[in-house]
């Protein structure tokens, strides 16, 4: 009896699983494409591109919360409609419903923790590669229509585009800073093209005036003039973000990063001491001492994200176990067929205690406030409230 119970459970609860996850990942997906072609100006087929690498990062979104509502959905049915107290009646613990529904969210978790590893490590370089690539496409789409394009560190504007060839075109490249000099130039004509191996922009001038800064000028009869692809973007490149880093890398880099501070804090030392020998005590306030002492802080800043990033995945994927040991024995305390209810009746709580602590834990550790593992504090609360409920409906 308790293994029909159990597979009863586990089908219910996998059909609503997969139908929801389907929708809330579709739309995740649109929302988070729209987005992205709104800011770059992609063109049709570069959405298309993209729809790959999106898909893993929208699922980390989508499983938690679809994982809350399939299990509020079938367990505050089963309870609304008495065939949980009809399957007590026969000497059938209620924890016959609750454990095929805890081992599923605990499977589910370790899922998400890979999926959320792929989405930063593989899904968002992708994306960023297959944006890079779509330049071209989009400048030419973009001018073609609009005669004008304003994104990242460029702006181009023509009188118009004759096939591949841009008319009177007048491109300016803005400086990273105030101090950079800015470039500027027009040309009679231009074609572009894209060096995937250079990660370049080419164009490909005719007659053209380049002016770089104030007073430097220069005539191009014929010519190519590169621009690099991520200053043509929005989007930069972010791979070494310990946020987009793989967890099989995370070790290797923070030994790489430790061994850096080492000798950052080594070469200071040797510095200052070097200048107290010689009496220069006026260069110990010298300011290049301030950005010396800032790129240290900066590295320093980088191993705590470092440290942390793993707990925070783990605590992530982790989330869809602790909020079915929460919305379990809450659907069936609440005993609603209205699953909508019921879902926001656990939902609210979850979203007012957890993400705060997860945004606390995470910010505090990411500073060096607190050690890596308070990322958890918010797992381990709804851990707490979950067991109490568990408790409580088991022996009520």
């Amino acid at each position: 009896m308790v293994n029909i119970f159990t597979r009863y459970i586990c089908l219910e609860l996998t059909k609503v699983f997969l139908v929801t996850l389907t929708v809330m990942t579709l739309l995740m997906l649109l929302v988070g494409l729209v987005q992205e072609a709104v800011r770059e100006n992609l063109t049709p087929w570069t959405i298309a591109q993209l729809i790959p690498f999106f898909i893993p990062n929208a699922l980390c979104y989508a499983i938690p919360g679809t994982m809350l509502f399939s299990t509020c959905m079938v367990l505050g049915r089963m309870a609304s409609a008495n065939e949980l107290v009809a399957v007590k009646s026969i000497g059938v613990s209620v924890m016959a419903a609750l454990w095929p529904v805890i081992v599923f969210g605990f499977v589910l978790s370790l899922i998400t923790v890979f999926v959320n590893d792929f989405a930063v490590s593989w899904g968002r370089q992708g994306a960023y590669r297959v944006v890079l690539r779509s330049v071209e496409n989009t400048l030419y789409a973009v001018l073609n229509s609009q005669h004008g394009y304003q994104n990242g560190r460029i702006s181009i504007f023509v009188n118009g585009v004759d096939g591949r060839k841009l008319v009177h075109p007048t491109v300016q490249i803005y400086g990273g800073g105030d101090s950079e000099m800015h470039t500027h130039f027009t040309a009679d004509s231009a074609e572009l093209s894209v060096d995937p191996e250079e990660d370049a922009l080419v164009f490909s001038v005719r007659n053209a005036l380049i002016t770089h800064g104030d007073d430097i000028n220069m005539v191009m009869p014929t010519g190519d003039f590169d621009i690099p692809l991520k200053d043509v973007v929005k989007k930069t490149d972010r791979s070494s973000n310990p946020s987009n880093l793989s967890l099989r890398v995370m070790q290797r880099e923070t030994q790489m990063q430790q061994r850096q501070i080492q000798r950052q804090r080594r070469q200071l030392a040797m510095h200052a001491a070097f200048q107290m020998l010689r009496g220069d005590f006026i260069s110990l306030t010298h300011p290049r001492w301030h950005s010396q002492l800032d790129e240290l802080q900066s590295a320093q800043h980088r191993i705590f994200r470092l440290l942390t990033e793993p707990w925070r995945r783990w605590a992530n994927g982790f989330s869809c176990l602790c909020f079915v040991l929460v919305g379990a024995p809450l659907a069936i305390y609440l005993k609603k067929s209205d699953f909508w209810n019921t879902f926001a009746l656990c939902f609210i709580p979850i979203l007012l205690i957890y993400y705060p602590l997860l945004m606390f834990g995470v910010g505090s550790a990411k500073s060096g406030d607190l050690a890596p593992p308070m990322v958890w504090l918010g797992n381990l609360v709804l851990i707490l409230i979950g067991c109490t409920l568990i408790r409580r409906v088991n022996r009520n």
